[in-house]
């Protein structure tokens, strides 16, 4: 009975012992396989099939009584994907032995199989970005730390150097003309190491700030700009400030001091000498964010410049205190918050910064 179904089969059938030796194989088969049935008898299987389907194919035959569901597997010698299914038979020599069925492999499986290859693709890239953003996490750490250290180790011995020169006194009254000469050098020096130092001050307040790791909790924008302005010391800020309706946002409130502070103080710093200067701060809210607008009078800057005054060290008016720090700190740690800051000005036009905030993180919109 068997061996009339098996070999009058349309299916492709292999017959192999335990050892996976083709004992046998119908004509299906060896038109599937392209080859003739001397040549498969005596195979072996493992070397048929790729992927060591024939071992794990067989082992789950061995535990049920009935047809396992199909393996994938592949053509050694065409590289070609197919199907396979086994049985396990019970001969009355009690030899082992299994019926294997080999297929086309169906369209559904070849989905799931390609399914399955870009998924692995997909956890295998996302591992390797894991590891490049801890190793870039890691080195910026390294950088800062670097960065700190160098930034404290030099501001050290530039006060001396400033607070010695100041020392020397008041040239104006000495009426030598060579000592007032050399002197005049030592202004210079001193001039120079106040800059230093304070380019080395605002290296280790960026530091500082933007390698602190952001805890978001409701802020209220307009205490945080009052604290701001009276921690730079800006006691009539009343008569220039103007603020308006600032939302509660989910925010870092320190860190925000922090961005008002240098926004405020960049106001001042630029402010025009033919009028008086005027700072406004308030709210919009615009499609799927809300949008805080910083607005000033002073001296402005090219619009060529509007997002290269986010850079560090990037300085647009080289007759103006500061060391180009300011504004690449507020960058930084609006980036941190997932927000994003944008400038506008023309010379003479006064300066317009604008934080856009996801209304996710705004609580309240007064």
């Amino acid at each position: 009975m068997f061996e009339a179904i098996f070999y009058r089969a349309r299916e492709s059938y292999l017959l192999i012992n335990a050892d996976r030796h083709i004992l046998d194989a119908n004509r299906a088969a060896c038109r599937f396989l392209n080859t003739s049935r001397e040549e498969l008898i005596g195979m072996s299987a493992d070397s048929l099939f790729s992927d060591a389907a024939m071992s794990a194919l067989c082992s789950s035959a061995a535990l049920i009584d009935s047809w396992t569901p199909a393996f994938g597997g592949r053509l050694a010698r065409e590289d070609r994907s197919i199907d396979l299914r086994a049985i396990q038979l019970h001969p009355k020599s009690g030899a082992r032995m299994f019926a294997i069925e080999v297929s086309q492999e169906t369209s559904q499986r070849a989905i799931f199989r390609e399914l399955r290859h870009e998924l692995n693709k997909a956890i295998e890239t996302a591992r390797r970005e894991k590891r490049t953003v801890r190793d870039l996490a890691f080195t910026n750490r390294k950088l800062d730390a670097f960065a700190h250290r160098v930034a404290h180790d030099i501001r050290g011995p530039l006060r001396n150097i400033r607070m010695a020169i100041e020392l020397v006194g008041d040239i104006s009254t000495i009426e030598d003309e060579e000592l007032r000469s050399r002197l005049d050098l030592l202004e210079i020096a001193g001039s120079s190491a106040a800059s230093l130092e304070r380019l080395t001050v605002g290296l280790l307040s960026y530091s500082q700030n933007t390698s602190r790791a952001v805890t978001k909790e409701e802020t209220d924008l307009t205490i945080v700009v009052e604290g701001a302005a009276h921690s730079l010391d800006l006691t009539d800020h009343d008569s220039w400030l103007s603020v308006k309706s600032l939302p509660v946002v989910m925010a870092d409130e320190t860190l925000l001091e922090v961005v008002f502070q240098n926004l405020l103080s960049n106001a001042v710093k630029f402010a025009s000498a033919d009028r008086p200067l005027a700072v406004s701060i308030e709210t919009s809210g615009v499609g799927d964010h809300a949008e805080i607008y910083i607005r000033d009078n002073g001296i402005g800057f090219s619009p060529e410049a509007r997002e290269r005054i986010f850079e560090l060290f990037s300085r647009e008016h080289a007759d103006r205190e500061g060391a180009g720090i300011g504004l690449a700190t507020c960058a930084e740690l609006i980036a941190q918050h997932g927000w994003s800051i944008e400038a506008n000005s023309a010379y003479d036009e006064g300066a317009e910064f604008k934080i856009i905030i996801p209304w996710d993180d705004v609580t309240k919109l007064r």
